[in-house]
């Protein structure tokens, strides 16, 4: 039998008995993921409807979550979906790259607040982002950000951060402690 007889051999059983497992975890990671996403997306309108994104510390929080300043190597899925969704609230400039795969400034186009815009990537499967404040201009409409840091679907990485700084929280909760407002 040929390398391509031995892929696609009709006979050929299931790599493991828990293969049909983790592709159905995989499918409601991947269902998961799109609700976190679309609330982000969502809270973000909502944002920009009271103010903009800038007077709300907790977006701010999230989007400057940077796995170099906890020494490991990780992303976080509500961080990447906050700056995935972002751009058009903001002016992009692009800058000298630095130590960075890509460098930018983004300036809130309602209240002109600048942030320092950096991503990376450190392996196939993980790469960093981040969106960390220059000069806040917005005046604070927005709770302030509280630790550990909730998430939903949270951090995935080849060195993960002290767990004790973060904590899983229902889909309902995270979207109350993102849009709450003193």
């Amino acid at each position: 039998m040929n390398f391509f007889q031995s892929l696609f051999n009709p006979n050929k059983k299931a790599l493991s008995p828990e293969a049909p497992h983790e592709l159905g975890s995989i499918i409601k990671l991947e269902e998961e993921t799109e609700k976190l996403w679309k609330a982000i997306e969502e809270t973000l309108k909502y944002y920009d409807k009271i103010a903009c994104l800038c007077a709300f510390p907790r977006f701010r929080q999230y989007a400057g979550i940077d796995c170099v300043d906890f020494r490991a190597s990780f992303y976080m899925s509500e961080t990447e979906a906050f700056l995935h969704h972002c751009n058009p609230y903001f002016d992009v400039h692009q800058t000298d790259k630095g130590d960075e795969v890509c460098r930018a400034i983004y300036t809130c186009k309602k209240c002109g607040s600048t942030y320092d815009y950096g991503w990376s990537d450190f392996s196939i499967r993980v790469s960093r982002t981040y969106l960390k404040i220059k000069e806040l201009k917005a005046v604070q409409v927005g709770s302030e950000a509280k630790d550990p840091i909730s998430y939903y679907i949270g951090l995935f990485g080849h060195k993960l951060p002290d767990q004790g700084r973060f904590k899983k929280v229902e889909l309902a909760d995270f979207i109350t402690y993102v849009r709450n407002i003193d």
